[in-house]
């Protein structure tokens, strides 16, 4: 008998080890992102009938909670079709941006999606240290529905979002964080200061490297459609400053439901797609196009050159480097970008245009938003500077009793130095060296020769056209405040080529 139960216990062994060792290994091409944040995270729109349709396999969604319609499990990964977050929410951030995602990745590529969000929740919601003192602040009669959805996570969303993420971790690698959160904490000026914390523990518990995964943050409605807590999105801004891998989405013109808080189907669609596209590009190097109805779309090219010294102090310029067909712009954050011209004079980057700032021995250089105004850093006008962060150059604020204001002097400041029938040289008053792009900092001996320039619309060629502006043309349309398509628009409130436009 001792024999027969010392085997049984060796084979038993035996079984657990395999079992063990079987464990699935990681797909590195399963690419995982981490979504969080209150309703319109959460998802705040009916699905309609093309939002249940034509979803590709590769996109999957991780129940964090159980569902009974449909039936999920909690850990387990599924088709991402909506709901996403729990049973009883709708469309939000997440179902376009892992549609578009999965469009425009090679076909072995997934994209998985853990999303815990609470509808009504401040930011404390996902802070530890925060959240059991804030669920005692709730009225139960009058905040019940909100202790209620905090139920669903056991009175810790973000315990329950490591833990699925840590489950996600298992088949994929996590690639990106998505937040969209706001309106409760509307125009509270620390409200970065608490996504800092919230994000830097997320990247230490997950040991995650905050380079390798940087943090996408959706604007809430904006004031001119109509949204109530649209003056948050000037907190939004300075969330780059305070984590250095941080991008900004855009709400520009997304239509809202009416209640100056939620967008609308569509408008879940396009700002979904606005998140995807930020990640291809950040992460991917990939610059996808996508039929915005929302967003302008007009290509701009040279207009007026600058050929005086003086001129460029009066008014706002391009710069131009006419011999490789290129623009310098604000790329994202505090970084400077440099591409083709249909590439940098996008009205979703942070600007293209730029204007002198007065400088000791020399000007500054400040950007300018696309509504013209001045590209700001930590609340501060954010100066052009010749120092490179993560490989391109960047803004710093012209606070000069910041860090950043201290390098001012020798890392910010240039002389614009013109040559007939060449153009501009920018030369660093304080490296006494030459820029030549911004993904190095001035550091060359001889100059390269920028065009400042103004800037029109692309003007129509005759003959044959390009195929992208054929395509270009092709999308343009009308569409209802909705996002739906209009072939023959009746009287009422449209829109077209990204503004609003009255048909009577």
């Amino acid at each position: 008998m001792k024999r027969i139960f010392t085997k049984i216990l060796l084979t038993s062994a035996m079984f657990l080890t395999s079992v063990i060792g079987a464990k699935a290994e990681v797909d590195p091409n399963f690419h995982i992102y981490i979504c969080f944040g209150q309703s319109n995270m959460e998802g705040n729109a009916t699905p309609e009938a093309q939002d249940k349709t034509g979803i590709d396999s590769r996109f999957q969604m991780l129940a964090c909670v159980d569902f009974q319609s449909p039936s999920r499990k909690m850990g387990q990964w599924y088709k991402a079709t909506p709901p996403l977050v729990r049973q009883g929410t709708g469309l939000g951030m997440a179902d376009y941006f892992g549609r578009t995602m999965v469009a425009n990745l090679p076909d072995n590529m997934k994209v998985g999606v853990v999303d815990v969000a609470i509808g009504g929740t401040k930011i404390e919601g996902f802070m530890q240290e925060e959240v059991a003192s804030y669920i005692a602040s709730m009225d139960p009669k009058t905040e019940g529905w909100l202790i209620n959805y905090f139920k669903a996570y056991d009175n810790d969303p973000y315990k329950r979002l490591v833990d699925m993420a840590k489950i996600a971790q298992q088949s994929g690698i996590i690639k990106g964080i998505l937040l969209h959160q706001g309106c409760s904490n509307n125009m509270q000026q620390d409200w970065p200061q608490k996504v800092k914390k919230i994000y830097n523990r997320l990247i230490s518990d997950l040991n995650l490297k905050a380079a390798d995964v940087p943090l996408f943050v959706g604007e809430t409605v904006r004031s001119e459609m109509g949204g109530a807590c649209g003056g948050h999105n000037a907190v939004i801004a300075n969330v780059p400053s305070v984590i250095p891998n941080s991008y900004v989405i855009s709400s520009a013109n997304c239509p809202q439901k009416g209640d100056g808080l939620h967008f609308t189907a569509a408008g879940y669609r396009a700002m979904g797609a606005r998140y995807a596209q930020q990640a291809l590009r950040v992460i991917y190097d990939i610059d996808p196009e996508y039929d915005d109805p929302y967003l302008t779309t007009t290509e701009k090219e040279i207009d007026q050159r600058y050929t005086d010294q003086t001129l460029p102090k009066t008014g706002s310029f391009a710069i131009v480097n006419e011999a490789e067909s290129k623009a310098i712009y604000g790329m994202y954050g505090q970084k400077l970008g440099y591409a083709d011209y249909k590439t940098a004079f996008k009205e979703t980057n942070t600007g293209y245009i730029f204007k002198q700032g007065k400088g000791s021995g020399g000007v500054r250089l400040k950007l300018l938003t696309p509504d013209g105004n001045d590209y700001q850093v930590d609340g501060e006008i954010g100066y052009m500077n010749s120092q490179v962060v993560d490989g391109s150059c960047c803004f710093l604020s012209g606070n000069m009793n910041s860090q950043s204001g201290q390098d001012l002097a020798k890392g910010a400041v240039w002389t614009l130095e013109y040559v007939d029938g060449k153009g501009f040289s920018i030369k660093n008053v304080g490296t006494g060296k030459y820029l030549k792009d911004p993904n190095s900092p001035a550091k060359y001996d001889e100059p390269t020769y920028f065009t400042l320039c103004t800037l029109k619309a692309k003007s129509t060629t005759t003959g044959i056209e390009d195929v992208r502006s054929k395509r270009s043309e092709a999308r343009s349309g009308v569409y209802t405040l909705n996002g739906q398509r209009v072939a023959n628009p009746k009287k009422g409130l449209y829109i077209v080529n990204g503004k609003k436009v009255i048909f009577k």
